[in-house]
């Protein structure tokens, strides 16, 4: 007999972050029931079942039948990411063509400041420093061949060359090799002959192929990936064959899907081929939730927030789309891989505060994580950090953190930040005080640059909160950053929102062909184009059990102006049968550009290239609705009291606290200065906002 609650089979996302693991179980009925435990840095599928094994207790349920009763288990992962951070890949060897061993070294000009937020550009000796290569010279194997730019051979690579290549390569101790030649996009025959001969020398190593990794133009970022992939290949194929492994143990009977950094998510099998496909799989999750989640509110200009233990992620959502890239870039490489556009910067619950040498107070980007975690948990950590300032201001009650289940330690957070605020002449609560409202500023700017740097007026925008810290601070950086609305996801999910975004999601492929054509260009190349990409990725998902109704196929060009460097996406809806579908591609890209850059910032008369066509290709799931996860019949609130020590006051007031298992039925308005307490968070409302707790679940602030 199932116990109550459940209702029928159920989806499963498990999200791991920096600080905690986040699962959310959704069922037949749309019911979403959820688990947050402590990350476990050591072994994170320990995690990851924990926090299935949390939700399951909950229902008075083992995890094996739980498990047993789910029919799709997605896991955003931020395993290898972290292994790029922390530099504890595996030890890579690289082959490369003949005289172009030092492409890694070399990189382009953008190679000391990739990725690295503005206020640190302004730090010119860390921003004019090159990251340390991942692979050292030493462990680099010029290979003789040569293909040209139309996939022409010139020097032909022999048999007996690949295996003295890779046996010079082997010899040196490596743990996974890469491989990426100049033009393999165009003709990979060297790259995969050397495979092959890897394969029959070692055949347990872990091999990456720059060339079945990308299909863009661009020598260093296709070396990159390639790179990347091979260092955490090794890692994160041990970290797979642990979940899936432990998944069948516990009970379940289906495929484990990974999130992936494109959107949707992909199976295990296509994660231990191209584990670098996750990266930054977790906070694109929450995306695809905030996309789904956005089209049921009927809001389709959205800036997503997700404010967890470490890092504060932010994506731009316009007209129902999610941005894609055709570049990612981590500790300063850039990689070529399709990937959501997510801003992020160290500010989350766990963010250290510090002073610096002219005793100013700083907050982030460091984090206290999971292990030992703030002050305030009462785990060893000496560290004052953004949740202890949240738990002294009052905003937090230490009783309930958690469900209650984690009595927070107020004393400890008080003498971290005493400690703290002696070098810099504030007491306590202006100690607090001030780290909430320099993390607020830090997120306001990364809002405004998400923005504002995009040519979208953030008033225009609804700004959706989510995260365990993300409500918490969601009101006071939204008004900085110049943004009217919030709106709060259900709050009994909105805490674990990317586990929730990640049980969603569909099964998606990527595919990029790099062509360069001058604009018009011939309709029937175009079309022919499009057909033959879309006919490989259809038949990919026909191959793993999507039938023809259940693929989406989406299509799009990258288009630049004539001798600029960066290009852009602009969708192709319908099919192009002739040359009015493509001027009206011309005319798409102009207004693109223009909503991203500006009134006449183009210049078409100059010349309009394509780039590359680009196919989406997603096998579509049963999703369960993320709106009216709250509303359940009976459900009460509990009001009280309490004092707060509001930043933007500089004072202490009483201020009202309404506290909610996160299920309503009718609509009810507060009035700032006000508490809002959820189970797993806290909508802080300040004085002159509102926050409405709407029908369908959602929270409202404006």
């Amino acid at each position: 007999m199932r116990p109550a609650g459940v209702a029928g089979d159920v989806v499963i996302g498990v999200d791991i972050g920096g600080t905690f693991t986040d699962c959310a179980v959704i069922d037949e009925a749309g019911r979403v029931h959820v688990g947050k435990v402590p990350t476990t840095p050591r072994d994170r599928s320990l995690g990851f079942f924990n926090a299935i094994d949390e939700v399951a207790r909950g229902l008075d349920l083992t995890l094996g039948e739980l498990l047993g009763r789910c029919h799709r288990l997605v896991h955003g992962t931020t395993t290898g990411t972290n292994a790029i951070v922390t530099r504890t890949g595996a030890r890579v060897g690289l082959l490369a063509t003949a005289g172009h061993a030092d492409v890694m070294y070399i990189m382009k000009g953008t190679g000391r400041t990739a990725g690295v937020p503005a206020d640190e550009l302004m730090d010119l000796v860390a921003s004019r420093a090159k990251p340390v290569p991942i692979v050292p010279k030493n462990l680099i194997v010029e290979v003789p061949e040569r293909i040209d730019r139309d996939g022409r051979v010139l020097a032909p690579l022999d048999r007996d060359s690949a295996f003295s290549k890779a046996s010079a390569l082997l010899a040196l101790g490596v743990e996974a090799i890469a491989i990426s030649l100049l033009w393999s996009v165009k003709n990979p025959v060297h790259e995969l002959l050397l495979v092959d001969a890897i394969r029959e020398l070692a055949p347990g190593i872990f091999v990456s192929c720059g060339s079945t990794l990308s299909a863009a133009v661009g020598e260093y970022p296709r070396t990159s990936t390639a790179v990347m992939n091979a260092y955490i290949g090794p890692l994160m194929a041990h970290y797979i064959d642990a979940i899936e492994q432990g998944a069948r143990r516990h009970g379940y009977r289906g495929k484990v899907l990974f999130s992936q950094c494109a959107g949707g998510a992909i199976l295990a099998e296509e994660a231990r081929r191209a584990p670098i496909l996750t990266l930054n799989s977790g906070p694109v999750a929450g995306v695809m939730g905030s996309l789904q989640f956005a089209k049921e509110i009927r809001e389709p200009n959205v800036l997503t927030t997700d404010m967890g233990g470490t890092t504060y992620d932010v994506s731009l959502i316009q007209h129902d789309t999610a941005s894609l890239s055709d570049t990612a870039r981590v500790e300063k490489f850039e990689l070529s891989l399709p990937i959501l556009d997510v801003e992020s910067i160290g500010a989350g619950g766990g963010s250290i505060a510090w002073t610096d040498e002219s005793s100013r107070l700083n907050v982030g980007p460091r984090s206290a994580g999971a292990e030992p975690g703030p002050a305030c948990y009462g785990r060893g950590g000496r560290e004052p950090t953004v949740t202890d300032a949240d738990v002294v201001l009052g905003f937090i009650d230490p009783d309930t953190f958690l469900h209650g289940e984690v009595r927070l330690d107020v004393e400890a957070a008080e003498h971290a930040l005493a400690r703290l605020g002696a070098t810099v002449g504030l007491d306590i609560h202006q100690t607090a005080a001030g780290i909430c409202r320099i993390v607020d500023a830090k997120m306001a700017g990364l809002l405004r640059r998400s923005s504002e740097f995009r040519g979208v007026d953030p008033r225009r925008l609804t700004m959706l909160a989510f995260g365990g810290a993300g409500p918490v601070h969601a009101a006071m950086c939204a008004r900085q950053a110049g943004i009217r609305r919030v709106v709060v996801p259900p709050p009994a999910v909105a805490p674990v929102w990317s586990a929730a975004g990640a049980a969603n999601a569909d099964i998606t492929n990527v595919y990029l062909e790099s062509q360069l054509h001058l604009m018009p260009m011939d309709p029937e190349l175009m079309h022919a184009s499009f057909a033959r990409i879309s006919l490989t990725a259809t038949k990919r998902l026909q191959d793993q059990g999507f039938s023809e109704d259940e693929i989406v196929v989406r299509q799009s060009v990258r288009m630049k102006y004539a001798v600029q460097v960066y290009d852009i996406e602009v969708p192709v809806e319908g099919p192009v049968a002739g040359t009015g579908d493509v001027q009206r591609i011309l005319d798409s890209f102009d207004e693109a550009y223009a909503r991203r850059f500006g009134r006449n910032a183009g210049f078409r008369e100059g010349g309009v290239h394509v780039t590359g066509f680009q196919v989406v290709a997603s096998g579509t799931t049963n999703k369960r609705p993320l709106t009216g996860l709250a509303r359940r019949a009976g459900a009460a609130f509990d009001e009280s009291s309490r004092r707060v020590y509001w930043p933007d006051l500089g004072d202490w007031a009483q201020t009202p606290v309404l506290r909610t298992p996160g299920r309503w039925e009718a609509e009810r308005v507060v009035g700032g200065p006000a508490l809002v307490e959820l189970p797993n968070t806290v909508i802080v409302v300040p004085a002159g906002m509102t926050a409405t707790l709407r029908r369908d679940g959602a929270v409202a602030i404006e």
